[in-house]
């Protein structure tokens, strides 16, 4: 349980160079982007085609490898160690429920009912589109997306700063300080630490920008739907900084009183809608493809996980898979500082099976039903979402197929998605906090108050981005492409691990 702010004893510091250093850069960046989009977004389109096509096959082989690490890691002795004094400080539901919040955002909220769709569309493998075999890749291929193989990212990042806050006592919740105890004396440590930290800040900035630039629209989308007004600048502006008032107001009170709290009534609101959908919609369809899509993606896990399309060239892998792998890359140091957060009291056993089992089955049952419901619309002829042009204003059309669909659903799917937002933001605000603080409070927390500015950060650069027209694909395709160095961060504080696992006798 978090003391109130103002019982708080011991100061935090900030670290004020490399706040407004980073601060400067996006500013920098959003002011480039909007006076010359175009160029901008040919610019690093460029850098990003050089980058994946350089590291393509060694992200495929880190995820890979690493869901067999992270399983070892797990199942063996190392499980055992136990992060923090005391007992867990939250239910496993509430647990649960902060990880999926943090890690889905609005973009697993949105991608669970229209992902199938790109796959049916532009399916893997030289499948020829809108066969019968293409629809049966559709939600397995969703499901390997979103399900272990991004956990994994978030698992390896989440178990050395674990380690390295609850075990070994690092003073503070930051990547650059993981590195630098595990470098020891090594003379260039700080230097390196610094630039960890920049990665860190400029990452999550600009992957939380893009959150809000999709999760946005898609309220806006079902506020202009259920009204019968258009999804105009305003609309979306207002949205936004409903948003950010939400998220603010919950990071200032702290985890326990609001995070907590909104991610379990975001759950709950979740569960209670795709419930209804099972229910109300193709029952049979639902259930019988996602056992089917299930065993097909543990069948072809491995031809998916190494998938490179060597033969084809069909851009498959790099459109999809190298992206929302590098994309995940983007939100490792937020996951892994944030996982550290919540789980003093558990082992590195229930950290690791949770993050992996807990999100991953959730997801997939998200999946199951809102891509199972949009693709047996698709197959019946009841509603073909694949077919238009603004998959927004299309979702909110497909809910009409179903009792309610008209104003209920999207209403309460427009809820579920603020609600992911909003607590994704806050964890952010936490993470980025603690990556520009020096020292913090006694219960491990960076100061409200700067929680607060990155608050205000976060929901300016969406805002400026909107208010200029520029386009949001730039700011999505540099913050990856700057993601892309934290496959070698995690790499070298798992050796670091290692490390002090043999020195601790763990």
């Amino acid at each position: 349980m978090e003391k109130p702010i103002n019982a708080v004893s011991q100061k935090t510091a900030i670290d004020k160079p490399i706040t407004i250093f980073c601060i400067a850069l996006v500013a920098a960046f959003v002011a480039v982007m909007a006076i010359a989009p175009d160029a901008t977004l040919s610019a690093v389109n460029k850098i990003f085609d050089v980058a994946t096509s350089i590291m393509a096959s060694p992200i495929l082989w880190f995820v890979f490898i690493g869901l067999f690490l992270s399983l070892y890691i797990a199942l063996s002795k190392h499980g055992n160690v136990k992060l923090g004094e005391g007992e867990a400080e939250y239910s496993m539901f509430s647990y649960i429920a902060m990880m999926m919040c943090a890690a889905l955002a609005a973009t697993a909220t949105y991608y669970s009912f229209v992902e199938w769709s790109f796959y049916y569309a532009e399916p893997a493998f030289g499948i020829k589109p809108f066969t019968q075999e293409a629809a049966e890749y559709s939600l397995s291929y969703a499901f390997f997306h979103w399900g272990f193989s991004v956990q994994v990212i978030f698992v390896l990042t989440a178990v050395s700063v674990a380690y390295a806050y609850h075990v070994r006592k690092i003073p503070v919740l930051r990547i650059s300080a993981v590195c630098e105890a595990m470098m020891g004396d090594f003379k260039y440590a700080k230097p390196i630490g610094k630039v960890v930290d920049v990665l860190t800040i400029l990452s999550i900035v600009g992957g939380l920008g893009v959150s809000l630039g999709l999760g946005v629209p898609i309220i806006s989308a079902g506020i202009a739907h259920v009204m019968g007004i258009e999804a105009s600048f305003t609309v979306n502006v207002i949205v936004l900084l409903i948003v950010a008032a939400i998220f603010s107001i919950t990071s200032i009170i702290g985890i326990e009183k609001g995070m907590k709290k909104m991610s379990d009534l975001t759950m709950y609101l979740m569960i209670i809608l795709i419930a209804f959908i099972a229910v109300v919609g193709p029952t049979k369809f639902i259930v019988q493809d996602f056992t089917y899509s299930v065993g097909k993606m543990l069948t072809h896990y491995v031809d998916m996980s190494l998938f490179t399309d060597p033969i084809g060239q069909s851009g498959f892998p790099e459109i999809n898979t190298i992206f929302l792998f590098t994309l995940a890359f983007n939100y490792a140091a937020l996951m892994g500082i944030f996982i550290t957060k919540i789980s003093k009291g558990r082992t590195i056993r229930e950290m690791i099976l949770t993050c992996l089992g807990g999100i991953s089955i959730g997801t997939w049952v998200m999946f199951a039903v809102n891509g199972g419901f949009g693709l047996n619309a698709e197959l019946t002829g009841q509603f073909e979402l694949t077919q238009q042009e603004d998959l927004q204003a299309g979702l909110m059309q497909l809910f009409g197929v179903l009792p309610l669909g008209k104003v209920v659903l999207p209403i309460v799917f427009a809820l579920c998605t603020l609600g992911f937002l909003a607590t994704s933001l806050d964890s952010a605000s936490f993470t980025l906090a603690s990556a520009a603080t020096s020292k913090l409070d006694e219960n491990g927390n960076p100061n409200p108050k700067f929680r607060l500015v990155w608050c205000v950060v976060l929901a300016l650069v969406p805002l400026v981005i909107m208010f200029t027209g520029a386009p949001f694909s730039a700011l999505k395709t540099i913050c990856i492409v700057l993601s892309i160095p934290f496959m070698f961060i995690i790499i070298g504080m798992l050796l670091g691990l290692f490390k002090w696992f043999k020195e601790d006798g763990n």
